[in-house]
């Protein structure tokens, strides 16, 4: 019975977490708009498997290495170029006055939508801090103690499908509402997603400068 618990306090903390805005949230939200609904899943696939992988990372500490500064301001570097190219074709489709071209195949390519969504969630080292955070709510409760490999796969396993549900249904919406949006109101949608994953884009920036300052002031002492 504790498992489940576990498993069940995991589902609510992985739908809160994939609440607050994000490259991935934006990218399944256009493409859900542009009618590709199964692109718009293989974002939320690949942004999943993305959390997966740092829930292993987070709860059986295999990538250390991640601790390392340089590491960290590779990432941060990493996910400001992706957010740029994402931003400028998003904002250059907002430029069709008279048409959308909604068989794009930028959008339609499951292949391209998963490495997008796996782009925008692995360029996020801090998400080993959520799970690392949930993981002491969970012992806070008595569920995780003692914390061991099938309890840690159980949490990882309720984080990925709250996490994922949370972004499928999101896209589901979008896609849902799709056609009580007329053209020109999406291409104002996807401007604004265009300069919401602009200025997005700034956190990431702002992380690999202070990192490199970091480094540069460790370097001069």
């Amino acid at each position: 019975m504790k498992n489940l618990y576990l498993f069940l306090l995991a589902v609510g903390l992985g739908f809160v977490a994939a609440i607050p805005i994000g490259g991935s949230q934006i990218e399944a939200a256009k493409r859900a708009i542009y009618g590709h609904l199964r692109a718009a899943w293989m974002v939320v696939l690949g942004s999943v498997s993305s959390d997966i992988m740092y829930g292993v990372i987070a709860l059986f500490g295999v990538a250390p290495f991640l601790e390392i500064p340089w590491a960290m301001a590779v990432f941060s570097a990493v996910g400001a170029v992706v957010l740029w190219v994402l931003a400028y074709l998003a904002l250059r489709e907002s430029k069709k006055p008279h048409h959308l071209r909604l068989d794009m195949n930028s959008l339609k390519s499951k292949r391209w939508a998963y490495v997008a969504g796996f782009s925008l969630a692995v360029t996020n080292p801090p998400m080993i801090l959520i799970w690392l955070y949930g993981v002491t709510l969970a012992k806070h409760l008595g569920l995780a103690t003692p914390f061991t490999a099938q309890a840690k796969a159980i949490f990882i396993s309720g984080g990925a499908l709250g996490l994922g549900a949370y972004l499928a249904g999101l896209s589901l919406v979008m896609y849902r509402i799709k056609h009580f949006i007329p053209l020109k109101a999406i291409e104002k949608v996807n401007y604004w997603l265009g300069i919401g994953l602009f200025v997005l884009s700034f956190f990431f920036v702002y992380n690999f400068i202070r990192i490199i300052s970091k480094l540069g002031s460790a370097v001069r002492l």
